[in-house]
């Protein structure tokens, strides 16, 4: 769970596709 919180800031950097591919990783 907080690899996925530590993602979340990277949607204010718009890296949406990046933060979604790493959260879709650890799931």
């Amino acid at each position: 769970m907080k690899k996925i919180v530590e993602c979340v800031p990277n949607f204010s950097e718009g890296r949406n596709e990046e933060t979604i591919e790493a959260i879709g990783s650890v799931i």
